[in-house]
């Protein structure tokens, strides 16, 4: 990344940002199930997706990633190489549920 202002991390975090913000402009559905976000969830980021509020996010992330790697990864990539697809669709996602806190009942 010679001559970017952004770090790898930083890169990634553009990237994936970028992705998720054009998915909501585009199919949010899709969106939903490509990041692994409730309908709810998603709504609760639209406002956060605006392309100021994304570079500034990006650039103050420093070497922190805003994304992380599905959970059976390991197992993925382990599979053979050209079943890959087919496997992460059939290994789909679920999406993230939340522990509930004192706080939140």
């Amino acid at each position: 990344m010679a001559g970017s202002p952004l770090n790898s991390v930083q890169y990634l975090n553009f990237l994936a940002l970028t992705l998720l913000r054009e998915g909501c402009d585009q199919n949010p559905i899709a969106a939903c199930a490509t990041f692994g976000l409730t309908k709810s969830e998603l709504d609760e980021l639209r406002p956060h997706l605006s392309a100021e509020h994304l570079l500034a996010a990006v650039a103050n992330s420093a070497g922190e990633s805003l994304v992380s790697l599905r959970p059976d990864i390991r197992e993925i990539l382990a599979g053979p190489t050209p079943l890959l697809g087919a496997l992460s669709a059939v290994r789909s996602m679920q999406p993230r549920r939340r522990l509930r806190t004192a706080a939140s009942g």
